[in-house]
């Protein structure tokens, strides 16, 4: 099941799949260690970053949109470098990311990535050298597809942002970014015309989920994922 994740992410291209799974353990190996071929699991593989799993930066979304796509809910209000390395930040996202993608609809539809800035992230949260750790864990690595990156409530140090996001993504992530108007209203039809509803969303933003990620660790934790 493993391996065929991969060959759906690659619509089944046998070449692609394999290099995509040989760069997929590599990066493994050089951010997990002496733990890479643990299960991925919270006390596994993931037993010493419960600092970084824990800030909600990144959550997913109960809900997939209607096209089957899982959806991450990034705030980078929540980044704290104080309490936490960066290598066990890139850890957690790892492990969030792989989650998303435990759905075969999810491995042959993708993920939508959706960055709230609504709580208004200092300029520290935008660290050029984690954006770049965890761009290089999805680009041909993961057996991820990034379906859509949606920028919400535009932040002043947008412009920083933007660059970084321009840069580190690539030419091919960077056509799936759409940036939404600040108008609530119109942010929340632009995302419905997407096949994002509002029940799909969190309250922050008027939608109807509210977001509890400690509660969400710890039922993967006690189902031993």
């Amino acid at each position: 099941e493993h391996k065929l994740m991969f060959l759906r992410c690659e619509q089944f291209n046998v070449d692609l799949a394999a290099k995509r799974y040989a760069k997929y353990w590599n990066m493994r190996i050089d951010l997990f260690g002496d733990k890479a071929f643990e299960p991925l699991t919270l006390d596994k593989a993931l037993k010493d970053d419960d600092v970084a799993l824990s800030t909600g930066f990144a959550q997913l979304l109960p809900k997939k949109d209607k096209t089957g796509r899982s959806m991450l809910w990034i705030d980078p209000a929540c980044v704290d470098p104080e309490k936490y390395t960066r290598e066990s930040m890139v850890r957690a996202l790892f492990y969030i990311q792989s989650v998303a993608i435990e759905d075969e609809s999810a491995q042959q539809k993708g993920v939508i990535f959706i960055c709230y800035n609504g709580n208004n992230p200092p300029f520290e949260a935008f660290d050029r050298q984690l954006i770049t750790k965890w761009a290089d864990t999805v680009r041909g690595v993961m057996p991820l597809r990034v379906s859509a990156l949606f920028i919400l409530h535009t932040p002043f140090l947008f412009t920083v942002l933007a660059n970084l996001l321009m840069f580190f993504l690539g030419e091919k992530l960077q056509k799936r970014i759409r940036i939404l108007p600040n108008d609530e209203k119109e942010m929340l039809e632009r995302l419905a015309d997407c096949g994002i509803e509002e029940d799909m969303l969190p309250t922050d933003i008027q939608g109807s989920v509210k977001l509890d990620h400690k509660s969400w660790l710890e039922e993967r934790r006690m189902a031993g994922k």
